[in-house]
Parts: structure tokens; sequence; C-alpha cells
């Protein structure tokens, strides 16, 4: 390719900036019209290949994408600067780590001197753990452009985690002088790595930060958020507490002290700081939902589900609430009215409240002209609520394609109505008792023995399963004891886990087809041991015997400090002492189930 003269290739580059403009706004043929107009010019440079993979890649074609960018690399020996930039974001938005590598290694050869290029390869490096290197092309970029503040600010992270506190000092007091906010960028670097929870690394960053900037309340906010997360708890309270006393106004540290009185057992704690967040920051939803949280594990219903109200304005939130253009049912008499009651959430958080909707019934139908409900029900358990249909009418949890209604309500809403105040007023379990034990006939079942049904662990994909859900090697103790026969009752990917279970585990999960054949099959046992899990809330709603083992930080429908359950008269529930201590969960269940052994022989 002959070379292009000086003032072709200033135009050439304005017109590239002009491209990626147009592209970044996704106006694709305006910028199709300036590639077209580039190439008489100056042909198929690198530099048109790298803006047509970047053209693919917004287009979604990533194979063209990654085609272009090998094709500009072998045009580019000569060193094209914005070709090299613009290939290593081509591969980083691919994920291609060896492309990303490749072009590296390109880029570095014929653009050593650029800045961004060295800024580049340092992420790279650090990503993969190569720390010296990182180190030298962090140096580099800022001693090539040295007011490059992302540089060197990630240069200072580098240096405080490597030990050379001194220099990452050094470093962010002469980034401050070139930008009076710089300790923000900081900042943003420990929330980066906290929100994809890698803990440890925001850790290092937030106590760079806070030994250069001791007065700034809001990186001790997210320290102490940290330490909690890392279980850390002197640790995280006294420095949330220092995060409050410099900014008596950081709604973010009571928040987080909220959480960490949550985090141990401390409900009455937790209600206090979230009420002082919410007095600094009235309308975060996130606090009022927290503190909803914290109310209910207190066991004050009334405040607590009327604050609960909160969680469909909360992002985090896991199901988004349904929008209608009917309106909400407001408890009273429906007088010929079609009411609509949604399934919201999980299948377990529908068992729990399912208890609710006789009441919700007698409300409704209280007026003298009776009225149509309409009772939604997850699949997976409607065969189970058939008990109900001769007060309510059933059909399958399909949203956007709901039947006509004039007015809806959420299930979980329903204590609102209701008047739900105190534990007293929750109605009593069992509320399930339509399938009988001839479903599901367990095989070998020997009355001689105690027989208990096993679950572990929930689905991975809840937000928290990694602290709620054991493993069948925590339960192994409990496969070996003397006249105890166990029986895997566990569903879902979890199942898996049966190949690292002992013999003696009787496997019953793979011919479970429903939760009919579980409530069938839990009718025949003595008792069901589970961890948090939909079975849990199954089998309490049957009445039947359940040992429901917690974690240290338990939901909050398994109130606080206590072994029994308001919810569920048939549970008695198993806490860990301390985080992750399911060992002695297991140990004091194993007990227990030897106790229940010798009660059925009578001894």
């Amino acid at each position: 390719m002959k070379p292009i003269d000086p003032a072709t290739r200033v135009k050439l580059y304005q017109n590239a900036k002009k491209v990626l403009g147009l592209l970044g706004e996704k106006k694709f043929e305006d910028a199709d019209k300036i590639l077209a107009e580039m190439t008489p010019s100056v042909g198929k440079t690198c530099l048109y290949t790298g803006l047509e993979a970047r053209r693919a890649l917004l287009r979604g074609n990533k194979d063209l994408a990654r085609t272009k960018i090998k094709t500009g690399m072998k045009m580019a020996a000569g060193g094209d600067v914005l070709f090299n930039r613009l290939a290593v974001g081509v591969a980083r938005d691919l994920g291609d780590r060896d492309l990303l590598g490749a072009v590296l290694k390109v880029a570095l050869k014929t653009t050593p001197s650029d800045a961004i290029i060295q800024y580049s390869s340092a992420g790279y490096c650090y990503r993969r753990g190569e720390m010296e290197a990182a180190r030298t092309h962090y140096e580099a970029a800022v001693n090539l452009k040295p007011r490059y503040l992302d540089a060197m600010r990630d240069l200072a992270v580098l240096y405080w985690e490597q030990g050379k506190h001194e220099r990452a000092l050094r470093v962010l007091a002469r980034g401050q002088e070139f930008k009076a906010g710089f300790r923000d960028d900081v900042l943003q670097v420990g929330n980066a790595r906290y929100g994809v929870k890698n803990y440890p690394g925001a850790r290092k960053a937030y106590e760079l930060l806070a030994a250069w900037q001791p007065d700034f309340s809001a990186v001790y906010s997210n320290l102490g958020s940290v330490y909690r997360h890392l279980l850390e708890f002197a640790q995280a309270r006294q420095t949330l507490k220092r995060a409050a006393l410099l900014q008596p106004d950081n709604d973010g540290a009571y928040y987080n002290l909220g959480n960490l009185e949550k985090e141990n057992s401390n409900a009455a704690g937790a209600v206090a700081m979230f009420r002082r967040a919410l007095y600094c920051a009235p309308q975060k939803a996130m606090f009022h939902w927290n503190l909803s949280l914290a109310l209910l594990a207190a066991g004050q219903l009334g405040e607590g589900f009327a604050e609960y109200e909160w969680r469909w304005e909360t992002e985090s939130f896991p199901t988004k609430k349904r929008e209608f253009d009917k309106p909400e049912w407001d408890g009273q008499p429906l007088e010929g009215r079609t009411l609509f009651l949604i399934a919201e959430q999980g299948i377990g958080d529908a068992l729990q409240f399912l208890r609710f909707v006789p009441d919700a019934v007698k409300h409704a139908q209280a007026g003298k002209k009776k009225g149509r409900i309409i009772l939604e029900a997850h699949e997976e358990v409607i065969d189970l609520y058939s008990e109900y249909a001769d007060m309510v009418e059933l059909v399958p949890r399909t949203p956007g394609a709901e039947p006509e209604f004039d007015c809806h309500f959420a299930q979980l809403s329903l204590p609102l109505v209701l008047d739900v105040k105190t534990l007293d007023d929750l109605p009593k379990a069992p509320y399930i008792n339509v399938i009988g034990k001839d479903r599901f006939p367990v095989p070998g079942l020997n009355d001689t023995q105690l027989n208990a049904g096993i679950v572990w662990g929930g689905n991975p994909a809840f937000a928290g399963d990694n602290i709620r859900s054991s493993s069948v090697e925590h339960y192994a103790p409990l496969f070996g004891l003397q006249g105890i026969q166990c029986y895997s009752l566990q569903k879902g990917p979890r199942e898996a886990d049966l190949s690292k279970a002992p013999k003696s585990l009787i496997r019953l999960s793979p011919d479970i087809k429903s939760f009919a054949d579980t409530v069938s099959i839990v009718r025949q046992l003595d008792v069901t041991v589970t961890t948090c899990t939909s079975v849990a809330h199954l089998v309490g709603a049957m009445g039947a015997p359940v040992f429901v083992l917690l974690s240290h930080n338990a939901d909050w429908r398994w109130l606080q400090h206590r072994d029994d359950s308001p919810w569920y008269p048939s549970a008695r529930l198993f806490r860990q002492t301390r985080p992750g201590d399911w060992a002695g969960v297991i140990e004091r269940v194993g007990a227990a189930l030897t106790e229940l052994r010798d009660q059925k022989a009578g001894r």
C-alpha cells in the first residue's frame, strides 16, 4: 500500500472520529456514507478496517468484527495509533482475551510511545495476575502522559497492593494537583470492585483512599460494608461509626450499620439504623425495603408489611411489579367485580402466603353481591391448590397473558388488607391437605426406623443462595446414624450433587416429578430436613414435621433467636451460631433426629 501524505492522513483521522461518533449514536447510514467517501482517497487502510470492525460489533456481528481486526493487524505493520486503539477496544468489548493479547503485542511493537496503549496493556497484565508487568506499563503510561489520571489512579492502587504505600500516596497527591475531585475517581475503583463482589480488591482500594483522605466519610461507609462482607464485624462497626461521625447525614453509613446489625441477628438495632438512614434520605426505596425486612424479622408485622410495599421501587428486588390499566383492590367487598390475586416472587413465597387466601376471600365476598376471584399459581404447585377451588378460580402463572379482571392484588400484600399486625394474627397451618400418601408410595419404607427426607439446597441462581444452601457433603454425618434412614428429596440443579453422596442415602429424587409427589412422600416420612427452600415452606404448610437449617443471617420469615416458627408450628429451626458453620448445625440436627428415633421406638 502506498504511503499516505500528511494532509490526507489528517483528513482520514478527522473522518474516522466522525464515523466513531456516528457509530456511537448508532447512526449507521450516516457513518456508511463517510466510510464510502474515504475509500477512493485512501483505499482500505488498517484504520478503515478498524472502523469496519467497530461497525460490525455494534451491529451484533462479532465474527465479522473479529475477522476485520485480524485483517487490520496484518496491515498495521507501520504503526497506526488510532487503529491500535480501535483494535484494543473491539477486542476488549468482544471479551476475547486471546485476541486482545495479540492486538496489544502488535500495538506495543508498532506504537510503544502511545500512553493509551501502555495503559491498556497494564490493565491486561493486571487481570492476568502479572503485577510487575502491569506496574511497568502503568509507569510508562504516566511518564508518556503526565496528566493521565486514570493511569495514575490505577498505578497508585497497584503500588498500595504491592506494599509500596509511600509511592501510592505520592501518586495520588500528584493526581489531586491536576483534578480537585480526584479522590472520587479512586473511590470508583473500589466501588467497581465491590459491584462485582471482589471484596478483597475493593478493600485495598478503599484502605488506600482512607489512608490518603482520612476525613472522607464516604470511603469509610463503603469500607465498613466490605468488612461486613468479609465477616470482620468488629472492624466493620468501628469503620461505619467513623463514617457517621465524620458526616452525620451520611445515609449510607447508617444503612450499612443497619445491614451489619441484621447480619448479627440484631433486628432491633437494624431497625434503629435503617430509621436513621431514612431520616437522612426519606425517599430511598432500598432503605424502606430493608427496614421492612428488619421489622418483619422482629415480628413487627403491621409496620413491616406496610414498609414492604416499597419492594416494588427497589431496583434489586427480584420481581418487577406488573403494570395493569385496572386498579388495585382496595380491600372492600367486590360487589360483582372480578379480583385477580397475583403470584409474585418464588414458589416458597407463594406457599407461605397461600394461608391468607381464605380470609381474603371472606373480605372480598362480604357484600350483598358476590364477586369472582381468580387465584394465580405457579404451574409447579397449582395441583396443590385444588382444595381452594370451591372459593377461587385457579389459573397458572402466565405474566403478560393474564385473564380479564376488574381489580388486582399481589398475594404478598394481603396482610395489609387483612390488618395483620402481630404473629398471633397469622392464619395457622396446615393449609395444604389435598395430596395423600398413595400418589407416590415410598419404596422399601421401614417403619421400624426413623425415616427422614433430605434437601440440602435451593436454586443456585437465587441471590444469596450460597449462604442459605448447604451441600450434600455437609449432611454426610446424618447418613450413617443407626436406626435412621435418609431419603433424598433434592430437585433442581443441586440434584447433581447426589453423585457425592453415599449409597446409604436412598435416591428418590430421580423419580420425583412434581411438588405433589414430594407432598405424598413427606406424608409417609417421619420428618423432613431441609435448608431454607420452597420445600421448607411446603412441608410447613402441610403441618408435617420439618427441621429447617438456617444460615447465620437467616431470611426475615424465620424471625430471630428462636428455634420454633409462628408461621409453621410443625417446624423446628436450627441456626448457625457463626457464619458458614454448617457442621455445628448438622451436629445438632443429628442429635434431634436421634431423639426422634428413640421416641418412635418407645425408648
